[in-house]
């Protein structure tokens, strides 16, 4: 899956569980602070991203996602 393909399958994902337009989900966004995301929903983020793409996302790994950026690296690295 390329790059552009993973951002797009994640940009979805987020823009779906925020109920929020696709086009304010770029790498660069912040889940709490430019998404609005609170721990909940990043939570339920996290396993939707799971079930999805068949990755497993460590609790502590979770946590440490502070960008969508952040949460494409981990991923990039976990399927590699």
């Amino acid at each position: 899956m390329s790059d552009e393909e993973l951002f797009a399958k994640i940009q979805k994902l987020i823009a779906e569980k925020l109920e929020i337009d696709e086009s304010k989900i770029t790498p660069a966004a912040s889940f709490r602070g430019d998404l609005g995301a609170d721990s909940l929903d990043t939570y339920e983020l996290v396993y939707a991203i799971e079930e999805e793409l068949g990755v497993q996302i460590p609790d502590d790994k979770a946590n440490e996602f502070e960008t969508v950026g952040d949460a494409l690296n981990f991923i990039k690295s976990a399927q590699a």
